[in-house]
């Protein structure tokens, strides 16, 4: 599900406001118990050893972070990006990218027409696009961009969705929601009636509160404005604003406070609609909005592609210095397969999507998506399955709940039936700009067992639809920068297999021995960072490539 408020703690906030995809609810899905950790833990390895970074510095304010700081490095920027570009700056120097990579994006959408994207997606030349014949015999008609596998009777692509919990529940009551979805046992009904009436009055709750908090937003900005002029409020012009009056004064603080908690008229409105359509559609257990047994469409775009195509920029934005925002890999393709809807994606999608990607020829499957149930469960692990066959890397993002995903999963997971771990998948964390001390986000999930690492995830700055750029926070963002690596892996080491580029990645990961940082959701308690994740550190490129020049120095 692609993506709270609250009243204002901030980590609640945050959540509410982020693009990413998170779990429709908190209630897990019953699932196997997670394979036992390997004995064999991918470590930092020498002469890859990075020293622990300097004390953090003063805490700045939320909308100081560079524009492409994900891609900055510690040691040389004091930024605590992944290195990318130091890489390909002095370990690459002289180098050319030596094949393309195709990265298959499974997300809601790609605008194909951005100007930093079009000239790098993948494009089917076995198909003759607009001809209404399957060229190639794959089965997909005019798959020229990829596919999209949601489409409502009227062939049109689908948008709202409903959450897996919602149809679950419909199923149990013989709602149209439930639609193939086989009756749940009594018991598990009446657990699923009580988790669809908590998630009914959260959303709800949830959408009042934000009502509520726009309401005063646009008071306060009216007030401003009259005050100070029609110019746009930043933080640093409400500063310096002296209040006339008590009205005034009391508007400022307010506008202060708010901004904050990361708070602003934008996201508020962005947060209602996100909310609207969740109470409208999510949780309507008479809405199907699906045909039946339908192969899909060619529409790769979709009613909503943001967040699909910040994904997509975050990998592999044309890299011309021009842009104001420059992909972490060169030399990728971008494919296109829609299987996210606004709501809960289906297992079945999920898995066809795989299929399709491996198909095709990705190397790499982005995965920005979770929710919190999966009735098919099994076909999405024949899928994941396929695709370690075919030496192809899956990358996921946790999620966005700030909560254990080896307590509480997160779908798809690294776990599979048969007490057995995906072997070509790396579960990704969301790590912050803002110091060692919140490393990992308020938002994101974590887990010793089933996250294997952290990576930037917090006020990333992409593409977004319509040509322009945005900035979004969550573990869907932190996925592609595992993603981007990994291709700029495989294109300038072109021996490496997926397997190979996955456990480069994780053996040179930058840990920070004995860092005590505030432990995501856990109202301001701490934790090891090393604790968080099978590997305790986030991804380092520069480090990466380091080790992929000595593994191919060693290469008969």
């Amino acid at each position: 599900m692609m993506l709270r408020l609250s009243a204002v703690p901030r980590a609640m906030i945050t959540a509410l406001l982020l693009s990413a995809c998170a779990r429709a609810t908190t209630t897990p899905e019953p699932t196997p118990q997670p394979a036992p950790r390997p004995a064999a833990q991918p470590v930092q390895q020498p002469p890859i050893t990075v020293t622990p970074p300097a004390p953090a510095p003063a805490p700045v304010a939320v909308d100081s972070a560079a524009s492409n700081w994900h891609r900055l490095d510690y040691d040389s920027d004091k930024v605590l990006g992944v290195g990318s570009e130091r890489a390909i700056r002095e370990l690459l120097a002289g180098r050319q990218p030596q094949r393309e990579v195709t990265v298959a994006v499974i997300d809601g959408g790609i605008d194909t027409a951005h100007t930093y994207l079009r000239s790098r997606l993948w494009k089917n030349t076995r198909d003759v696009a607009g001809n209404g014949q399957d060229d190639d015999k794959n089965g997909f008609i005019d798959d020229s961009w990829g596919w999209n596998f949601m489409v409502t009777p009227s062939g049109t692509a689908v948008g709202a969705e409903t959450f897996e919990l919602t149809r679950l529940y419909a199923a149990c009551r013989g709602q149209p929601a439930g639609r193939g979805i086989a009756k749940p046992p009594a018991a598990r009904c009446d657990s699923l009636a009580s988790s669809y009436l908590e998630k009914s009055a959260e959303v709800n709750g949830t959408l009042a509160q934000i009502s509520e908090i726009e309401r005063t937003l646009t008071q306060v900005n009216s007030a401003l404005q009259q005050a100070m002029g029609p110019a746009a409020l930043t933080k640093a012009r409400v500063l310096a604003f002296a209040p006339a009056n008590a009205a005034q004064a009391n508007a400022r603080q307010m506008w202060l406070s708010l901004d904050a908690n990361g708070l602003s008229l934008e996201a508020m409105v962005d947060a209602k609609k996100a909310y609207d359509s969740q109470a409208r559609f999510g949780l309507d257990t008479a809405y199907y909005p699906r045909a039946l047994n339908a192969p899909g469409s060619a529409d790769v775009t979709g009613p909503d592609a943001l967040h699909g195509t910040h994904v997509a920029g975050i990998i592999g934005a044309e890299r011309n210095a021009a842009n104001a925002v420059q992909g972490i890999a060169p030399n990728v393709r971008l494919m296109a397969v829609r299987a996210v809807p606004d709501g809960d994606e289906r297992d079945e999608d999920v898995a066809r999507a795989i299929r399709y990607a491996v198909d095709n020829g990705a190397q790499i499957i982005n995965m920005s998506f979770g929710k919190a149930y999966s009735p098919r469960k099994a076909a999405v692990d024949s899928a994941v399955r396929y695709a370690a066959t075919k030496g192809v890397l899956l990358v996921h993002a946790a999620g966005n709940d700030g909560e254990n995903n080896d307590i509480v999963p997160s779908y798809p997971t690294p776990a599979l039936s048969g007490n057995t771990r995906a072997s070509n998948w790396l579960e990704v964390g969301a790590s912050s700009w803002k110091g060692t001390a919140s490393l990992a986000t308020s938002f994101s999930n974590y887990g010793k067992q089933n996250v294997d690492l952290f990576a930037p995830g917090e006020d990333i700055l992409s593409t977004a639809p319509g040509g322009g750029v945005k900035r979004e926070s969550g573990t869907s963002m932190a996925a592609p920068v595992v993603s981007g690596v990994a291709a700029l892996l495989l294109t300038y080491f072109p021996k490496l297999t997926p397997a190979e580029v996955r456990d480069i990645i994780l053996q040179s990961v930058r840990t920070f021995p004995g860092l005590n940082v505030a432990l995501p959701g856990g109202e301001g308690q701490q934790a090891p960072f090393a604790g968080l994740s099978r590997t305790g550190g986030v991804i380092d490129a520069y480090a990466a490539v380091k080790l992929a020049l000595q593994r191919e120095a060693l290469r008969p």
